[in-house]
């Protein structure tokens, strides 16, 4: 194997030494003697040694580069041409050198591929070997980098996780992904660059804004920015396509309200030209901020009821008459059949009514009839956003003792929901329940949430005026209920208008 090494390694270099010295022998009108042959040798054809033959294992090989030489009978390895008819060879140097970087060029390229795909790169063999392709190296760098964090961030490292966001967002802007998660680390500790990235997406993306405003509303809502979520309600009722989700309705009143922004509403309302979706039910709203009467208020809420409005317009008007007190009415409303309230809605407001009205032992019976039914998110979410907007110790005890019993089941939904039962938990200020939570969550994610410890702490040794705002960015993803619940409740405890 050496032999044979040592002999391809001279025939590269043999190949433009020997063919040089030819072709400056034929320039120089072949004066002297022939570079190539032995020197002490006549000259004359097939009587004469190669020089350039000698030291090599097999000189056989040497014909790659001078098929002129030739074996005589006797083993000898001789020129077959006299001196004046030795030539080089160019054709055959041109075709070693090519091969030789051939060669080179995909051991070096079969390294650099095992190379990058032992490091962790997705990479293919023609992105490598193949010049056009190398424009899709940062593609390949950014999906790594995003794997890494998506690594990270499971492990809990933060920090680390950012920073392999940063690249792979820098590396391959076209591609959302890794900015919508940088934006969502951020909102806690830098909602600027929070919100900037997430600005940048919906900007450069038009074809995904919609699920960044969604992601966007949520890190603002959390963050109690209600101007940005007010401006950016408007902007999806206005540019939807088709009838927009109820949703940003909901997020534009429950803005709106908390801003006292009249102005934000007419102005809605007229660039809407009081024909777009919504457009009653934002009426209504403007109807009753000019409307001081609390009876008169009543009368604005019931008339529109009576008009037959949609499934959310229904929904929203009864919270507004539970607002002005009157639980009555609403148990009555919500309970008439034929409505196009669905089942999970006329639950809550018959859950609030009770509660508003004092009927403990009929909402106690009600509570007890849906921790009847299996264990499910929906339920989940219904039960929380209810305890949390009305506090009920001994309800929560059998809310718990439920999922102790019949755990959430294995899915997408589990890990929200277990915040919000988490977040139920802190609202009333229960060590041992919201321990337990909190044991249930690091379970299910496997690793131990410190953030969520240290706010556990915080809340249970604070006095109940803390605001929303400085908590919530860490009770993330948490189902919007229960987001709106823990700004009705602790709204009421600061006693700030809802």
């Amino acid at each position: 194997m050496t032999g044979w090494l040592s002999d391809v390694l001279r025939l590269v270099w043999g190949a433009f030494y020997w063919n040089a010295r030819k072709t400056w022998h034929v320039a120089r009108g072949r004066r002297g003697a022939c570079p190539c042959h032995v020197a002490s040798d006549s000259g004359r054809a097939r009587e004469t040694g190669c020089e350039a033959a000698i030291g090599y294992r097999s000189p056989a090989r040497f014909r790659t580069v001078c098929p002129l030489l030739e074996r005589k009978a006797d083993g000898a390895w001789v020129c077959s041409v006299n001196s004046e008819q030795v030539r080089p060879f160019w054709g055959r140097a041109s075709l070693i050198a090519s091969a030789c970087l051939l060669a080179l060029g995909l051991i070096t390229s079969a390294g650099v591929f095992g190379l990058l795909r032992g490091i962790g790169y997705d990479i293919r063999y023609a992105q490598v070997v193949w010049p056009p392709a190398w424009r899709e190296f940062r593609t390949v760098q950014a999906a790594y980098h995003l794997e890494k964090a998506r690594e990270a961030q499971s492990a809990g490292r933060i920090a680390e996780s950012i920073l392999y966001l940063s690249n792979a967002y820098e590396l391959n802007p076209r591609d959302p992904r890794p900015g919508l998660l940088l934006a969502q680390l951020w909102q806690v500790g830098q909602p600027l660059l929070s919100d900037q990235t997430y600005a940048r997406i919906y900007a450069e993306h038009p074809d995904r804004r919609p699920a960044v405003a969604q992601a966007w509303f949520r890190a603002l809502l959390a963050r109690g920015d209600f101007l940005s979520v007010q401006r950016l309600a408007g902007e999806q009722l206005l540019s939807a396509k088709g009838t927009p989700s109820p949703a940003w309705a909901q997020a534009f009143l429950f803005a709106n309200r908390r801003l006292s922004d009249a102005g934000a509403l007419n102005q809605l309302l007229t660039e809407m030209k009081g024909t777009g979706a919504h457009a009653s039910l934002l009426r209504l709203e403007d109807n009753l901020a000019q409307t001081p009467s609390q009876t008169s208020r009543v009368t604005l809420l019931t008339d529109y009821l009576a008009g037959g409005p949609d499934a959310f317009a229904q929904y929203h008007a009864l919270r507004r008459l539970l607002e002005e007190n009157r639980p009555d009415l609403v148990l009555s409303l919500a309970s008439k059949r034929g409505g196009t309230l669905g089942d999970r809605e006329k639950a809550r407001l018959q859950l609030d009514a009770l509660a508003v009205a004092g009927r403990d032992a009929e909402r106690a019976k009600l509570v007890r009839q849906l921790l009847a039914l299996p264990t499910h998110p929906a339920v989940c979410e219904l039960l929380s956003s209810h305890l949390i907007a009305h506090p009920a110790p001994a309800l929560l005890a059998d809310y718990a003792a439920k999922l102790a019993r019949e755990p959430l089941p294995e899915g997408d939904a589990r890990y929200p929901q277990l915040l919000g039962f988490f977040a139920t938990c802190i609202v009333h200020r229960d060590a041992s329940l919201s321990a337990q939570a909190l044991d249930w969550i690091n379970t299910t994610a496997g690793r131990d949430f410190q953030a969520l410890s240290a706010l556990r702490d915080k809340v249970l040794k604070t006095p109940d005026d803390l605001r929303p705002e400085a908590f919530l960015p860490v009770l993330q993803p948490l189902p919007l209920e229960i987001t709106y619940a823990i700004y009705d409740h602790y709204n009421r405890s600061l006693k700030l208008a809802p």
